[in-house]
């Protein structure tokens, strides 16, 4: 997991050029003037979604983990908490897999941090990496964010 900005990724020459390449096409689209929707970078290898909702309580969201895509999540307007656990907890699913949507759900993150997201900062969450996005610790409120996706086959 990495916590960053996202003046600041994009131009990081130690992530790898697919991070990068992604990051810069969301910059050169204007992120925040985007309307919500699907939008392609390449193909079905990467391509990002700007979401518009609200925010519910941390222990409302359900643990999630992805197998094939590493998710960029980068708040637009808003403030997000993510709770997240480090790689290599135990991935025990609390229902089947999603094979179609590469998702997976789990009871609980053992030892669980909370990542607090503000506009124009971002978490890169890996494949097997639990996280809970969409998350508050205080009242629901708007948020506005991008989630990317990029398959682990391209790092």
């Amino acid at each position: 997991m990495i916590i960053d900005t996202l003046a600041a990724a994009a131009g990081n020459p130690l992530y790898p050029a697919a991070i990068r390449k992604m990051l810069a096409t969301i910059i050169e689209s204007d992120p925040y003037s985007l309307p919500a929707g699907h939008y392609q970078v390449q193909g079905k290898q990467m391509f990002f979604n700007v979401a518009e909702g609200e925010t519910r309580p941390l222990e409302n969201q359900k643990p999630e983990f992805h197998r094939q895509y590493l998710d960029i999540h980068i708040v637009l307007d808003g403030n997000e908490v993510i709770g997240a656990g480090v790689r290599g907890l135990p991935l025990d699913l609390s229902e089947p897999f999603n094979d179609a949507h590469d998702l997976g759900f789990c009871a609980a993150i053992p030892g669980e941090t909370l990542i607090h997201l503000q506009a124009g900062e971002l978490a890169i969450i890996f494949p097997q990496e639990l996280h809970r996005p969409m998350s508050t610790c205080t009242t629901p409120a708007a948020l506005r964010k991008i989630v990317a996706k990029i398959d682990s086959a391209l790092l």
